[in-house]
């Protein structure tokens, strides 16, 4: 007897299935509530997020009821402003397939390449996980996990877990490596040279 999956394999497995329906006919109505369904089953916005924006890249003004339920789906998930953008798309024509709006969950909907970098190589959802767990490697005196989060984040420009992780590590009281400050200069270069 073949074990049960977690319910958030159950959730990508659902994902992919959806994804291939929605391939072969992308106006399957029920292949994106059943996706989006799944998506808010994974922890994170970004799989809600991909998921909304290829409905919003499908359908246009015509739609407004259907794109209206699946935001109110997603909502709380979102971030606000993003909550915000998909709002003031409702009673328009559908989402140009290239929108910042799309991430890497999306399949009909292509990222925009004016999002920054860090956008780009990693989401939010990422760089907050990649904080806690350097936050967590250095209260284990982790050096090599600090290094390694260190090269990420100079390497994709991630700001975001830099900021996060640093400003949590300092108001507990640690004392960070100078390993940390070449990065924090090595990351304002980068955005003054943006």
């Amino acid at each position: 007897m073949t074990p049960s999956p977690s319910p958030e394999r159950a959730a990508r497995l659902s994902l992919r299935r959806q994804a291939r329906a929605l391939l072969r006919d992308p106006r399957d109505v029920d292949a994106h509530m059943n996706r989006l369904r799944a998506a808010l089953e994974l922890p994170g916005a970004e799989p809600a997020q991909g998921v909304l924006a290829d409905l919003f890249v499908v359908f246009g003004e015509a739609h407004a009821t259907l794109k209206r339920q699946a935001l109110r789906l997603a909502r709380e998930r979102l971030a606000a402003h993003v909550a915000r953008w998909f709002e003031a798309q409702v009673p328009r024509a559908p989402l140009p397939r290239i929108s910042p709006l799309a991430t890497r969950w999306s399949v009909l909907a292509r990222p925009s390449a004016d999002m920054s970098t860090r956008a780009r190589r990693c989401s939010v959802d990422d760089s907050r996980a990649l904080a806690d767990e350097v936050i967590a490697a250095h209260a284990a005196g982790d050096a090599a996990a600090q290094q390694a989060f260190l090269h990420h984040c100079v390497t994709c420009h991630d700001n975001l877990a830099f900021m996060l992780a640093r400003r949590s590590l300092l108001r507990s009281g640690a004392e960070l490596p100078p390993e940390w400050e070449t990065v924090s200069q090595q990351l304002e270069q980068g955005e003054r040279a943006a």
